[in-house]
């Protein structure tokens, strides 16, 4: 327990003080966690469902069925932010710790660990204010979100694995910093955030199966919506994050000696 539970108590003053120091003299604070997203799942359920009548599919027609639009869409939009900040934040994430890079010797893996939570507390903020919407709608708390807990889970592994692959080879591959945030644009319509997988057309299933996000978005949804999930289709895109999540940890390791030369 105390060799799982050592490496997040040491990496969370990290986290807090990034946290403090990323929103210190801003009026709203922690709440620009929550309006960001709120603010572009508004004007995406007004471009996809106000003016192209875009309907969830197997949903029904009815006088809900924007807010039902809505919050499917901020469903997949929560896990699909969290892994992309993860992953566009990493790429300097050594290069703006210089400071423990050249001067402490710092188990430098957690840098990642305390981006991770960083993230992980904004995650949990849009979560809870997923469920109160949920709630305030009546849809009423529902047994399938005890599956929040392992989609939360999967979602920290890949996290975890995006973070400690691109920190390392961010420090030697600069332009990262740059492309990165262009693939994760892109990537947001190649995954299952606006749409449910079933209702893509076949040649997109095909990106949507090789899309690490796809699967941890659907399951996020299955448990917030009580949807039905397909576990059998599940297996390998697990195996596959936690195979990236081994190569990652390889990697930082076997890349790690020349940080401090690079920084």
């Amino acid at each position: 327990m105390h060799r799982l539970t050592d490496p997040l108590r040491l990496a969370w003053p990290l986290a807090k003080r990034d946290l403090m120091a990323r929103y210190r003299g801003s009026v709203g604070g922690l709440a620009w966690a929550l309006l960001a997203p709120l603010a572009m799942v508004a004007i995406y359920a007004l471009v996809f469902q106000g003016v192209f009548q875009a309907r969830w599919a197997g949903q029904a027609a009815g006088p809900n069925a924007g807010l039902d639009f809505a919050a499917r869409l901020f469903a997949g939009l929560i896990v699909f932010s969290a892994v992309a900040e993860v992953a566009t934040r990493a790429t300097r994430l050594i290069q703006d710790n210089a400071n423990l890079v050249k001067r402490v010797v710092f188990p430098l893996e957690l840098l990642c660990v305390a981006l991770v939570m960083q993230v992980a507390v904004h995650t949990a903020l849009q979560m809870l204010v997923l469920g109160a919407w949920l709630l305030a709608t009546g849809s009423g708390a529902q047994w399938s979100w005890l599956l929040l807990l392992p989609a939360w889970g999967w979602m920290l592994a890949l996290q975890l694995a995006l973070a400690l692959a691109l920190a390392a080879l961010g420090c030697y591959l600069r332009d990262l910093q740059h492309i990165v945030p262009l693939v994760t644009s892109g990537l947001l319509f190649l995954s299952p955030v606006f749409y449910a997988s079933r209702a893509a057309p076949e040649p997109l299933r095909v990106l949507l199966a090789l899309n690490p996000l796809s699967a941890p978005i659907e399951l996020a949804r299955a448990a917030w919506f009580g949807d039905a999930y397909a576990w059998a289709d599940a297996v390998v895109p697990l195996a596959a994050v936690l195979l990236l999540l081994l190569v990652a940890r390889w990697m930082f390791a076997r890349l790690r000696p020349g940080f401090a030369d690079l920084v």
